[in-house]
């Protein structure tokens, strides 16, 4: 096997490594209930097959990975644009050298396609000085995929939420535009954890805030904001959403998620699952 083999073979395995992190943390969120009982939801797939999707010892294919999301009672749609972003193995040393200064911001995954989107590279630029921020927003117009070109205030959504707590109100999660999920960081270290959510309803986004989920973290765990602003966001335009963090005094996995409210804390989108990040801490 050659170096570039080699190579990215090694991509492929923390790829796979990663996205049964993420799978992890999304059965460990409905109470880690055991593969069988996962098995037993959803009446297609054996619990031996689960189990080694979690593992990461391979990279799932598309129908483990939805049964394993449908066991869990999660967002289908939001997960397989996970599954083919996870895809991406990271650049390999060679290519790196080849372009050392390539921002890799400028290429995450949005939807189901792989671009380059300056306006995500200069984003990220701007997260990683602006650790004391509470939070920024850029804004750009969101075609339906998307990823950007639309003009115009957009039809009500097929996708907006019938327990919203406004109707026609809808989100839709596009990236993680810097920290993916499975990151390593060290110890006491500092980072900017960024979303990219874009606003797919009929209803003018004003006055909203990300709100913290599980309970504030004590000496072992993330250290974050309880809340941080969204910006006002018209209907058919993103809008990134940025956490300052602090990691852990300790090696280990840390995890935060967050859900959309209002200035009184009344969730948004009830029913849906909340936004998270998920490091992995070394020492």
């Amino acid at each position: 096997m050659d170096q570039r083999a080699a190579e990215e073979s090694t991509a492929d395995g923390m790829a796979a490594r990663r996205f049964a992190e993420q799978l992890g943390v999304l059965r460990a969120d409905v109470g880690n209930p055991s593969f069988r009982k996962m098995a037993g939801r959803s009446g297609r797939i054996s619990h031996t097959t689960l189990h080694e999707a979690a593992a990461g010892t391979r990279f799932p294919s598309w129908e483990t990975t939805r049964e394993f999301v449908r066991a869990c009672d999660a967002d289908e749609a939001e997960w397989r644009r996970r599954w083919e972003a996870a895809q991406h193995p990271l650049p390999t040393a060679a290519e790196q050298q080849a372009a050392p200064d390539e921002p890799r911001a400028a290429e995450e995954v949005v939807g189901t396609r792989r671009h380059r989107l300056p306006w995500l590279a200069a984003a990220a630029a701007v997260a990683a000085v602006a650790v004391v921020a509470a939070a920024f927003t850029v804004r750009g117009r969101s075609s339906p995929d998307g990823v950007g070109g639309a003009t115009g205030t957009p039809s009500p959504s097929p996708s907006a939420f019938s327990d919203s707590l406004i109707p026609g109100d809808a989100s839709r999660f596009v990236a993680d535009v810097t920290i993916p999920d499975g990151t390593r960081v060290k110890v006491n270290s500092h980072f900017v954890k960024v979303w990219a959510l874009a606003n797919v309803g009929t209803v003018d986004w004003h006055n909203r805030f990300l709100e913290r989920m599980n309970p504030t973290a004590d000496g072992d765990g993330c250290r974050v904001p309880d809340r941080v602003a969204i910006g006002d966001t018209p209907p058919g335009e993103q809008v990134m959403i940025s956490v300052p963090v602090t990691a852990p005094k300790r090696p280990g996995k840390c995890w935060v998620s967050w859900k959309m409210v209002d200035e009184h804390g009344r969730p948004f989108f009830p029913s849906r699952r909340p936004v998270y990040f998920m490091v992995t801490v070394t020492a």
